[in-house]
């Protein structure tokens, strides 16, 4: 059984003011591990240790408990790319 990933919606109403609140910062390593898989998300690493992945128009953004469970979610995305025509 999938380990369920423990992530959350976010509103475009609450993305600036939970990184004001929660200090979040840009994180360049972080960001470099999304471009290599191709996720378009900007990504803000909160005082607390949770990642918010902010959708580029700020439409919404995906909020993580810790760069454990995102770094855990793009290993689970990339191993569905991965398998490709071995799945049919």
């Amino acid at each position: 059984m999938k380990k369920k990933i423990p992530k959350t919606l976010v509103q475009a109403k609450h993305i600036e003011k939970g990184i004001e609140k929660y200090q979040g910062k840009p994180n360049p390593v972080i960001k470099k591990h999304l471009d290599n898989i191709n996720w378009n998300y900007t990504p803000y690493l909160f005082s607390d240790g949770r990642v918010m992945l902010v959708y580029p128009d700020n439409s919404f953004a995906i909020l993580y408990s810790s760069t454990e469970s995102l770094y855990q979610d793009m290993d689970q995305e990339k191993n569905k790319s991965d398998k490709g025509l071995d799945n049919l």
